[in-house]
């Protein structure tokens, strides 16, 4: 029955978002690819360079560590639950392969973009910091549902990356993040 419900849910909301705009293809790869790990990783060792010495910059490069090994436990979760990706064009051209559930874009950028968007709101003044943290918020969203647009996953796959992001990202700003 819960089967049967994910695969229509999931079925209804693919075709509502690929039918959006053919023009939306080139700014949905250029959303999702602002969320690949490599990219992630690579933001996240930018940052944490840019802190060193800064006031409060351990807890913080800290975070992001936690953030990083945060999106090990995804790829983890993906090897064991082991769910195909839809069978679309953009899967097949895909260069790195691995399963579906869940979204590792989802999953990340909830945990980089989301600790990105805390600290700013937290250390930044007003209006720069709620700018930031809504830009952040934006990201994450976009590049969500760029993934469905663009066939890489299904929604439910966005959305339990987002939803494990978000538990994650929580116990990150509890136990680590000033």
């Amino acid at each position: 029955m819960l089967k049967e419900f994910v695969v229509r849910f999931d079925a209804r909301l693919t075709v509502a978002i690929t039918g959006w705009p053919s023009w939306l293809r080139v700014p949905f790869l250029v959303v999702t690819t602002i969320g690949q790990p490599m990219v992630l990783v690579c933001f996240v060792v930018g940052v944490a360079s840019a802190l060193i010495g800064q006031p409060v910059s351990m807890p913080i490069v800290y975070a992001l560590g936690a953030g990083l090994t945060a999106m090990l436990i995804n790829t983890t979760l993906k090897h064991f639950i082991h769910r195909p990706r839809p069978d679309t064009l953009y899967v097949s051209n895909m260069y790195f392969k691995s399963s579906s559930f869940p979204s590792g874009h989802a999953f990340g950028t909830m945990v980089i973009y989301g600790l990105l968007a805390y600290v700013t709101s937290k250390y930044l003044a007003a209006p720069l910091s709620s700018v930031l943290a809504t830009a952040f918020a934006g990201l994450i969203i976009l590049i969500g549902v760029s993934r469905v647009y663009l066939g890489a996953h299904y929604p439910t796959d966005v959305l339990a990356g987002w939803a494990f992001g978000s538990v994650m990202l929580w116990l990150i700003i509890a136990v680590i993040a000033p």
